[in-house]
């Protein structure tokens, strides 16, 4: 059996699931099975979410349709991704399943599969995949590199982004660090399959099924079916088609609304800052950006042998940032063996 009828096949199997007559429960409300989850708010406290059984399989069945395109029957695949309380960990293992390949399920506790162990699996056992956060990518990369390793010489030739807003500039980085093709998926917590990349590398939104809309413009927090998502993005109109001709309307993450920095021209993201950063040759594929008293406090690194002026660097970046954007930012320069030191 091929990839293209193996997928085709779960497509119907799912559909006849949401055809089915659903129960009925006392009170004369449709009774369907769901699936619980929790979204962290704007206070840092935990916030219920669930999703009916048609929704969940729904989801499913865009991103199995999605990675379908990028995976075949022969790849295995490592999901580095949340598993507790979360969506994305169950979805992705049941999309690598209903694709064909083998899966590899180690999340991002680090606890029973920390990176050196995973490095481990990934040579044991010819890993060709990796489905996990940009940073998570970039970090393994660098362990890799610090062992005596070269990760771009390694099985793995796809690497699948969620869970973080990610700049084509710092994308391509990854990709590089691993001579692996890079790709994107994009949901919040509520629902993990939101939108989906196509060849060309943009995220399409799956608006056969979710009604999207942007507050205050086509730059904004993202609500879907009327709900706040608490997600910064860019919305594409209807009649602004992608090259790959799609007529999905194109969604570009730029991170959390809370991470966002009102300046000249309307809100700035860490999206924004990241893609000036990433215009320097010499860092790493590393990025972190909070926001503090409304002003950017970014870390990034140098790649290999720290020969550069990293205090004039800091200053071009930080310049850079004002100059292109209007707001302020904090920068940190450091070597790539200090990331973890400088990020904890």
């Amino acid at each position: 059996m091929t990839t293209t009828t193996s997928i085709a096949t779960h497509y119907e199997q799912f559909l006849e699931l949401l055809t089915r007559d659903a129960r009925v429960a006392a009170d004369g409300r449709a009774a369907v099975p769901a699936r619980y989850g929790e979204r962290a708010d704007p206070a840092g406290g935990s916030q219920p979410v669930v999703l009916t059984r048609d929704e969940w399989i729904l989801n499913q069945i865009d991103l199995t349709l999605a990675l379908g395109r990028l995976l075949t029957e022969d790849d295995v695949v490592v999901s580095a991704v949340p598993y507790e309380l979360s969506f994305i960990g169950a979805e992705v293992d049941r999309v690598i399943e209903m694709v064909g390949a083998s899966v590899i399920s180690v999340g991002t506790s680090g606890t029973i599969c920390p990176m050196p162990r995973l490095l481990g699996l990934i040579e044991q056992y010819e890993v060709t995949a990796l489905v996990c956060s940009p940073s998570f990518a970039a970090e393994l990369a660098s362990l890799a590199a610090s062992l005596g390793r070269r990760p771009a010489e390694s099985t793995v030739r796809t690497i699948v982004c969620v869970g973080e807003a990610c700049s084509t500039e710092r994308l391509d980085r990854i990709g590089t660090a691993w001579a692996a093709k890079t790709s994107t998926l994009y949901g919040t917590p509520s629902t993990p399959t939101v939108a989906v990349a196509c060849d060309h590398g943009a995220l399409h939104l799956c608006d056969h099924r979710l009604r999207a809309e942007v507050r205050g413009g086509p730059r904004g927090e993202l609500l879907l079916d009327g709900s706040p998502t608490g997600e910064l993005v860019e919305l594409w109109p209807a009649d602004h088609r992608c090259d790959c001709g799609s007529t999905g309307r194109v969604l570009v993450p730029l991170g959390s609304a809370a991470s966002a920095v009102r300046g000249p021209d309307g809100l700035v993201s860490a999206l924004d800052v990241e893609r000036i950063v990433f215009g320097h040759r010499r860092l790493a594929p590393h990025f972190a950006c909070a926001v503090r008293d409304g002003t950017f406090h970014v870390t990034c690194a140098v790649a290999g042998p720290r020969t550069v002026d990293e205090d004039a660097m800091r200053r071009a970046i930080r310049s850079g940032i004002a100059e292109a954007l209007g707001v302020e930012a904090e920068v940190t320069v450091v070597g790539v063996q200090d990331w973890s030191t400088a990020t904890s």
